[in-house]
């Protein structure tokens, strides 16, 4: 490629914006923060609200529930363990979307005041992993919802022939609906984050309708709450309650483990900061929790009626033996998959990508690299059987646990819930620490970290590994959470750290300084006569 045309594809920011100032860092428009003037600041409370019945109506969700009940849980224990995983992970997510919306910055740049303006490349890269292998997973499931689709309009596309091995945990036909489905998707992750509300405002009204209609069938259908909720716990590997029960929290937490790292993405574009801290509250903790309870309700009205215990609510519509209500009830949850799959991973992969080289990838071309990689996570081992999944859920959510115990310490108690934002920008600054890292942070990391390991590599195998470690496992979030907060807090009383706050806070309100805070853009750079196409 012509150094001509490689040089058109390079990012640049605005005059004006904090990253061209002295010892500015490289950035460009997306990790620039978004002032409260800003045209971008376009989200209320309805558009905050939106986002979690997006996110609360999808498979995923459907399927962490459903599975604590696949696991031998009663239903009630099974609403239980919903409703507290939510109530814990809602503290990061109220926290970090609270300083995403009076500071303007997504979650990359707000890393360079926890881990240092390096140390940042590394909590990005674990979520941006995590957000990676969610995008692959989610998008086989809308896979899946194809596959059920074509299966309601030409039957005979279940004897598709297969040619691959049965070892490998797929099929030709899903493999094929797999690669479908991403190209349905590519048209959409070229929207700005800043106008992906519509597609929310859009599943806030369709998927709740639809989620409805599926509970009041499994109430019908099973004559009432007294059959679908009267089964007991019954435990067949005879792992003790607690433990299974615990299992099931973090594996409610785990999807919800990332958003509550990257709730800054969304909520920068938020106009009220009080809006964004109780819309959290209420999102999470109410809309989402309903949802797993639709996946607990159907799970057992399901078995109950046709003797099968199944955590896919795909498989459940091929039960009704109702072709068209098959195809919609599909199309529905299609749907649903590509608004969670949009708004969840790709944008949290691409600000991630983009923090990493800045000066060649936005979000946009950041999603459609998501995209690309994502089949190398192999989602079809994951989504193979509800134990599966549960390990996935389980495994990376110890990792993201104590990042967040470290933002919420960092902020909310050692610095008082003050920033210096321009410094955000700059290195060499009080956020550099030492050469760009700061050793409080990956200490209390590893810390949070270790408790956990044992208990993994019994989940991944390992014989020789005390019961009391997976117990431990069994909470894997929260322990690593905990730790990772209290580590780092005293780390930062008997090494303070340095700060200054400025004026920053006025900044953004736009009660002073024009420049600063502007937001820059990718566009107009003249290379030998040719119109740059930095907006791609």
């Amino acid at each position: 490629m012509a150094p001509a045309t490689i040089e058109k594809l390079r990012l640049y920011s605005e005059p004006g914006a904090y990253s061209t100032g002295p010892n500015g860092i490289a950035s460009n428009r997306d990790l620039d923060p978004v002032p409260f003037e800003s045209d971008e600041r376009k989200w209320t409370w309805p558009s905050l609200l939106g986002f979690w019945v997006a996110e609360a109506f999808s498979i995923s969700m459907y399927q962490v529930a459903s599975s604590s009940v696949s696991k031998g849980l009663s239903p009630g224990l099974a609403i239980l363990a919903v409703i507290v995983g939510h109530l814990l992970v809602c503290i990061p997510a109220m926290a970090n979307g609270y300083v995403g919306c009076i500071y303007g910055v997504n979650f990359p740049v707000l890393m360079r005041s926890t881990f240092g303006v390096y140390g940042a490349y590394f909590a990005v890269f674990v979520r941006g992993v995590v957000a990676c292998i969610w995008f692959g997973t989610q998008s086989f499931q809308g896979g899946q919802c194809i596959a059920s689709m074509i299966e309601a309009i030409w039957p005979s596309f279940k004897k598709f022939p297969n040619h691959i091995p049965a070892s490998a945990h797929v099929t030709s036909a899903q493999m094929l609906t797999f690669f479908l489905f991403i190209i349905v998707q590519l048209p959409l992750l070229y929207l700005h984050v800043s106008k992906l509300r519509y597609l929310f405002m859009a599943k806030t009204i369709v998927m709740p309708i639809f989620g409805l209609t599926l509970f009041i069938w499994a109430l019908v259908a099973a004559k009432g709450f007294g059959p679908t909720f009267s089964k007991g716990t019954n435990i067949l590997d005879g792992t003790p309650v607690a433990v299974v029960f615990f299992q099931c929290v973090t594996t409610t937490i785990g999807p919800k483990a990332t958003l509550a790292l990257n709730m800054p993405d969304f909520t920068r574009y938020a106009k009220y900061p009080k809006q964004v801290f109780w819309t959290q509250a209420v999102g999470l903790c109410v809309l989402v929790t309903l949802c797993g309870i639709l996946g607990i309700t159907v799970t057992s009205a399901t078995q109950e009626v046709y003797g099968v215990l199944t955590w896919n609510p795909l498989q459940v519509s091929a039960l009704w033996n109702n072709r068209a209500a098959q195809f919609f009830s599909s199309l529905c949850w299609m749907f649903a998959v590509i608004g969670t799959n949009i708004s969840a991973n790709s944008v949290s992969f691409s600000n991630d990508l983009s923090l990493w080289f800045p000066s060649w990838v936005n979000a946009r071309r950041g999603a459609y690299i998501c995209c690309i990689i994502s089949v190398a996570a192999t989602p079809w081992n994951i989504q193979y059987s509800a134990a599966s999944f549960s390990a996935f859920l389980g495994g990376y959510a110890m990792f993201l646990g104590p990042i967040a115990g470290i933002m919420m310490a960092d902020f909310c108690i050692l610095r008082n819930r003050h920033l210096n934002l321009s410094s955000l920008y700059r290195h060499p600054d009080i956020y550099s620490f030492f050469h760009g890292l700061n050793i409080r942070a990956f200490a209390a990391f590893i810390l949070g970290v270790a408790p956990n390991l044992p208990g993994l590599a019994k989940a991944t195998g390992q014989k020789s590994v005390p019961k009391g470690a997976m117990y431990v496992y069994s909470l894997s979030w929260l322990v690593g959470t905990i730790v990772a907060f209290l580590f780092y807090i005293a780390f930062g009383k008997i090494w303070p750290m340095e700060d200054n706050f400025d004026n920053d806070e006025r900044v953004l309100a736009g009660i002073d300084g024009n420049s600063i805070g502007t937001p820059s853009y990718s566009e107009e750079n003249k290379v030998d006569g040719e119109k740059g196409i930095h907006d791609v």
